[in-house]
């Protein structure tokens, strides 16, 4: 696209999207979107608790409390009052902590950016958010995130040329808060035009230097939803040349050809995007890593294997999954939490010898485990350019010190839209992440939080969540 057929501001993309948010009913949403929005928040909310005490988030959350300001918002299990954009900045760092939020097969994460920053605007909607138009918030918010991640061909391609990044994921974040907060359609597109300006793109160093921005970015996205929304309602303006506006539209920076932004706006409103491949995550670590890990547990556990015996473990993956096994000095050595969350040869290491992975893997003490070490030595992975989808379907052989080979595909991860978690899943997600809250939440409320969820289309008051959420 580049610098050619010249867009206008006024007929870009964005536009229809920002229409779709403000105009959208709840009653426009087909039941299975609906049900898929319940299961997603709660798989959030869910996270978002463990990641209350994880890494960097009390730090976070101390330092908004030490702002201070206008008791505005909740910041989640920690229980303090502070300013909407505060709570949202503390708020975002929790639910992406640990690294076990949703992720879309075109639009990469989702429910992290806008449920964190939606929750932290319903003390100062103009009266009392209903489960029904939360979720109608959600889902197209979500709907802008995933459109506009697919028109990019962003998940190929961001983890291999680092640039534009997670660039939507503050526009997700922006146009669900515009509609918690009323903003009509031309207001909202205001807004996500502000989210799009402040983001910066050039920002995949995060991962490739295992550094917290991959979690303390949804901090600055959700601060950065709420000021655009409330400073949309004070009269200030932003560019509305989102996806095509010349010179500066996304499309026209990103340097590879195969961007589809027919996909912005197809169907728009009657096909939900976001229902098409949105998988929940069972283990605690970069997505592009479950397929891996997936199979390695069903070899050891189907073959009721000793991985002590094992000679040498050998993987493919896609090109985007090479993040995660790139540049391998780093990948094959992880010293820190991030490291170790974002390198294949510990996680599939670690899955050899625990049978998973969760946080309790984390600890430093196990990612600089001697024999994890040694095993991750014996993983050997590559890319095949030609494996078509992005996260499943990664094949895995052991080979034993006796010279047995074992090769396994997992088709889907459990959490997959075609193998998807069910309440009662993400009712024992809940369990496993509640003892790593900053504050230990009683089990009543955790169970009233997974029935809140389950008939969230009957809450009166949004507002019910955040009593549950803290202790």
């Amino acid at each position: 696209m580049k610098h050619e057929n010249p867009v206008l501001p006024e007929h870009d993309p964005a536009g229809a999207l920002a229409r779709m948010v403000a105009d959208t009913r709840y009653e426009d949403l087909p039941a299975g979107v609906i049900d898929l929005a319940k299961r997603a928040i709660l798989d959030t909310l869910a996270v978002t608790i463990a990641g209350s005490g994880w890494e960097v988030s009390p730090a976070i959350a101390a330092q908004v409390a030490e702002w201070g300001g206008a008791p505005q918002a909740t910041v989640l299990v920690h229980g303090h009052k502070v300013p909407a954009p505060m709570a949202a900045f503390a708020n975002g760092v929790m639910a992406r902590a640990i690294d076990m939020g949703d992720v879309h097969e075109t639009g990469g994460h989702v429910t992290e950016w806008n449920v964190p920053a939606m929750l932290s605007v319903l003390g100062i909607a103009a009266g009392p958010v209903s489960g029904r138009d939360f979720l109608t918030a959600y889902v197209t918010g979500a709907e802008v995130g995933v459109r506009a991640s697919a028109a990019l061909n962003l998940v190929r391609y961001h983890t291999t040329w680092g640039m534009p990044g997670e660039w939507n994921g503050p526009l997700c974040a922006a146009a669900s808060v515009a509609r918690i907060l009323g903003l009509n359609a031309d207001e909202t597109w205001n807004a996500m035009g502000m989210a799009y300006t402040v983001h910066g793109m050039s920002e995949y160093n995060k991962y490739s230097e295992g550094t917290q921005m991959a979690r303390v970015q949804h901090s600055f996205a959700g601060d950065t939803a709420v000021k655009a929304a409330l400073l949309t309602r004070r009269g200030v303006t932003a560019p509305r040349g989102i996806f095509q506006g010349v010179p500066s539209g996304i499309l026209r920076h990103v340097a590879w050809d195969d961007v589809r932004p027919e996909l912005l706006t197809d169907d728009l409103g009657t096909r939900w995007q976001l229902a098409e491949g949105l998988s929940m995550k069972p283990y605690s670590a970069c997505k592009f890593t479950h397929s891996f890990i997936a199979s390695t547990v069903a070899i050891i556990q189907g073959q009721r294997l000793d991985w002590r015996d094992i000679d040498r473990i050998d993987c493919v993956g896609s090109n985007s999954a090479r993040m995660t096994f790139e540049p391998a000095a780093a990948k094959w050595n992880p010293r820190s939490v991030p490291e170790a969350m974002f390198s294949a040869p510990c996680t599939i290491a670690t899955a050899a010898i625990s049978g998973g992975f969760f946080l309790q893997d984390l600890h430093v003490d196990r990612i600089m485990d001697e024999e994890r070490r040694a095993l991750m030595q014996r993983v050997h992975i590559m890319a095949d350019p030609a494996h078509a989808d992005q996260f499943e379907g990664f094949p895995v052989t052991i080979t034993l010190t006796d010279g047995r080979r074992f090769t396994h595909v997992t088709p889907y991860v459990k959490g997959h839209s075609r193998n998807p978690m069910d309440w009662d899943d993400l009712a024992d997600k809940l369990g496993r992440c509640a003892p790593f809250a900053a504050v230990a939440l009683p089990q009543a409320k955790l169970d009233r939080l997974v029935a809140l969820c389950r008939a969230m289309e009957e809450v009166e008051d949004m507002r019910d969540v955040l009593t549950l959420m803290t202790a």
